[in-house]
């Protein structure tokens, strides 16, 4: 139990560290995205 309750310890503190740069990583894409001027009529 001791070291399940570590491993996952662990995991959640990677998960936090990493998580802005995985985001900053993302919006270097989403500048190449395209996107229409008008939402086009049903």
């Amino acid at each position: 139990m001791k070291t399940f309750s570590i491993m996952a310890l662990l995991v959640y503190w990677s998960v936090i560290i990493l998580a802005p740069v995985i985001a900053n990583e993302n919006s270097k894409y989403a500048d190449k995205i395209i996107y229409p001027k008008k939402k086009p009529n049903k």
